[in-house]
């Protein structure tokens, strides 16, 4: 068994090979911490401050996908990622009305709670959202004060994005409500993080709106992992990307990722050995403060 594993770990060396590129804008400027996903597989990174990126693919005539915020999303082949330029997008910012300043009421909604159980990223920069419709109740409440992620992480100020997106009519996400990558730092161990959304004056449209967590798969943010192997009565060391997501199992589907370049709704649990949680859905634990 021994030989047979170093076996195939020798031909997995020979197959995949490591595919270094950049990502610039129109100007030639890097664009930093783009999404980059081997199209239909579970397999990404994200670029660099620099705009540098690495992948390890098995075929030049794979396509990867690049997303980023505030540019159009590209597909490029593995064999042409050396240099990818990136078109920006041409936003249209909506009107902005300012009112007479009232006493602050605040109403928390989302009821997620920060322990039950934490999903790391797979090795990927994937996207968990979560929709929060849209209730008559939040009339007096309806713009959003900030967003609540509990995370955990092993190191610290492991970085990751807040995206906020407009539901399509198919109910996945859609265009994204900010136009700036909004950038935030776990600390060490399980923490509630709060990030404040104030100034951009969103609200809760009647088609709902999608608040995501995503994963940047850059070297800052990654760590060493081990697991003990009975079959092969050694630790193996493996390494993915902090900070982990704290996810709730809910009955209720309001759960979306995005991977391998495409939104898909989370599917139910049926394979986990917790009779409990079988029929229920992971849902990233995300809340949102509103205010008047």
């Amino acid at each position: 068994m021994r030989k047979f594993t170093l076996l195939l770990l020798l031909l997995s060396t020979c197959i995949y090979s490591q595919i270094k590129g950049i990502v610039l804008d129109e100007s030639n400027k890097p664009i930093p911490y783009v999404n980059i996903w081997v199209e239909n597989e579970n397999l990404g990174t994200t670029s660099e401050e620099n705009g540098s990126f690495s992948i390890y693919v098995e075929d030049q005539n794979k396509v990867l996908i690049f997303s980023a915020l505030g540019f159009e999303t590209k597909k490029v082949t593995v064999s042409n990622a050396e240099k990818v330029v990136l078109k920006e997008i041409a936003f249209q910012l909506d009107e902005v009305i300012v009112s007479k300043s009232k006493k602050e009421i605040t109403r928390l909604i989302g009821d997620s709670k920060s322990s039950s159980a934490i999903y790391i990223s797979g090795k990927a920069p994937w996207i968990y959202a979560k929709l929060f419709n849209h209730e008559i109740n939040y009339q007096k409440t309806p713009f959003i004060k900030n967003v609540i992620i509990y995370t955990y992480s092993d190191i610290k100020n492991a970085s990751f994005k807040v995206r906020v997106f407009k539901v399509k009519e198919d109910g996945l996400p859609g265009e994204d409500c900010i136009k700036e990558d909004i950038i935030v730092f776990a600390k060490k161990g399980t923490k509630k993080n709060v990030i404040e959304l104030s100034k951009y004056s969103l609200n809760i449209p009647n088609e709902g709106i999608f608040v995501a967590f995503e994963w940047m798969a850059i070297e800052n943010n990654k760590i060493e992992l081990e697991e003990k192997n009975q079959e092969l009565k050694k630790t193996i060391k493996y390494f993915d990307y902090a900070p982990s997501l704290v996810f709730n199992y809910k009955d209720r589907n309001l759960t979306v990722t995005y991977s391998k370049g495409e939104w898909n709704k989370r599917p139910k649990i049926d394979f986990e050995l917790n009779k409990s949680v079988r029929g229920t859905v992971i849902e990233p634990a995300i809340n949102l403060t509103l205010t008047n």
